[in-house]
């Protein structure tokens, strides 16, 4: 199992205000201590955890790698579909190929000292996005059915980190009562008094 720490690095910065709503951003790191080559490994249940820790009801959360051999992807979690994934990346990003990267007697300072023969590394990141945007409503990730969001590990094993970025929305008066925007079923817009008023659709 990858190990996770969600305790340390989480700053909050102050609210700001958009018309009629503010919004509070917090941050936070995940660690992920990877075991193999290539992995994707499941971090949405976590992120549910910050959301919750940091009482995140209605907003998104950016889900970003901080790294160039590890990317961020969302897809379904189903263990044999995974294994065509990796069958895929190996395919159009072979290990055993020719890659420029490898030649260290080539390569140009700063090199890392425990720098590997990673070209296909690399190469697989330039097919993945290193981060995801994602809603969230009712206090956690407004995913589809079958999404859960991954770390792909690419050149593990590892220690990686993850940045999240969580962003959540309130109703400018939220210190007097009003609460945070929920956004259920049919959508409301806000009068000018900052309320949502029935029947007619957020833009």
């Amino acid at each position: 199992m990858e190990e996770m720490d969600l305790g340390p690095s989480v700053t909050m910065q102050p609210g700001l205000r958009h018309g009629p709503y503010s919004t509070e951003v917090f941050e936070a790191v995940i660690t992920v201590r990877t075991h193999q080559h290539l992995e994707f490994i499941d971090l949405t249940d976590h992120i549910n955890a910050c959301l919750f820790k940091h009482r995140v009801q209605t907003g998104e959360v950016v889900v970003f790698s901080l790294h160039t051999t590890a990317a961020i992807k969302i897809n379904e979690a189903e263990e044999l579909l995974l294994e065509d994934f990796k069958r895929l990346l190996l395919k159009l990003c072979p290990p055993n190929s020719d890659y420029e990267h490898n030649d260290l007697r080539r390569r140009k300072p700063p090199i890392a000292p425990d720098e590997r023969a990673n070209g296909h590394s690399h190469c697989m990141h330039l097919l993945l996005p290193s981060s995801e945007t994602i809603p969230v409503s009712d206090g956690r990730l407004a995913l589809g059915t079958w999404q859960r969001i991954f770390l792909v590990e690419l050149d593990g094993p590892r220690q990686r980190q993850v940045s999240l970025r969580l962003i959540s929305y309130r109703l400018a008066d939220h210190a007097n009562g009003a609460g945070p925007l929920r956004l259920r079923g049919q959508r409301a817009s806000l009068n000018k008094n900052g309320y949502a008023e029935r029947g007619t659709q957020a833009r």
